[in-house]
């Protein structure tokens, strides 16, 4: 039924081994341990799957879990600080749209090597910030961004979102800029970008990657979401975040990698082993 969704060559349970780790990854950086770590879902994800069918399968659940967390949120956000990103990222919002219906009229397939090279870039760039954001957040709250400096992390922020749902960083370096205590943060980080997943939302649907067909996917991993959240939750107070953080680092690394080189190192050792 889905096998639109699996790559060419992928075996049914490596997919459904990637594509499952990856939500449940997502849900533990929204249960806000290890906040950042969702990024490795892209390359997780875009191993197994078509980038396009990633991009619009994550998105209604990312939505899913923005709105799980404006529950234990609802009043823990600074307006100012969420229209002083959501409002430039509309703009990166309509031109990451473009080019979804740009890539869509040319033929999606024939971009797909530059697009994982993209997203490859941005894990490996996000990786190396999921150690080293605490530093960065030392440094950079010093930091007081104008309003062009602003403008720019809002623009940026939504464009990566739209093509790659990986702006996490952006909106946390320039929220750490505001001097907010943790749960004002959290709260604010998750207005902000609910309020991004949701204006992309009408775009995704209107060039033709949200359809019926990747809703339904999306439902065979909703359950994935709270087991997520849940780890999260307990790896709290069990799991160094450090010592995790590095662990996706390398992880990250390891898939960025692969999608820069335009190689998939471990579907080469499925084959292999399957050959022996």
């Amino acid at each position: 039924m889905f096998q639109t969704f699996i790559e060419p060559g992928v075996p049914p349970i490596l997919f459904w081994l990637f594509v499952g780790l990856a939500i449940i990854i997502q849900g533990i950086g929204k249960s806000g341990f290890a906040g950042g770590v969702g990024v490795l879902s892209l390359p997780l994800m875009l191993l197994v799957m078509p980038f396009d069918k990633v991009a619009a399968t994550l998105l209604p659940l990312l939505i899913l879990c923005d709105f799980n967390a404006l529950y234990h949120h609802w009043h823990n956000k600074r307006w100012d600080h969420v229209l002083a990103i959501y409002i430039p990222s509309v703009f990166g919002i309509l031109l990451g749209a473009a080019v979804w219906w740009w890539l869509g009229r040319e033929g999606v397939g024939s971009y797909a090597v530059p697009v994982k090279r993209f997203v490859g870039v941005i894990a490996v760039f996000f990786g190396i910030y999921i150690v080293g954001k605490e530093s960065a957040a030392a440094w950079i709250e010093k930091i007081k961004p104008g309003k062009a400096a602003t403008w720019a992390a809002g623009a940026s922020a939504g464009f990566i979102s739209t093509i790659a749902n990986a702006a996490g960083p952006i909106v946390s370096l320039y929220m750490f800029t505001q001097g907010m205590n943790k749960t004002l943060f959290v709260g604010t980080v998750t207005w902000t970008f609910t309020l991004i997943n949701l204006t992309k939302l009408p775009f995704f649907i209107a060039v033709g990657l949200v359809r019926t067909d990747v809703l339904l996917f999306g439902l065979t991993l909703v359950w994935l979401i709270p087991i997520g959240s849940w780890l999260g939750h307990w790896m709290h107070h069990r799991v160094s975040e450090s010592l995790f953080n590095r662990i996706v680092m390398v992880l990250v690394l390891f898939g960025g990698l692969q999608l820069i080189l335009n190689v998939n190192l471990i579907l080469r050792a499925v084959e292999y082993a399957a050959g022996r």
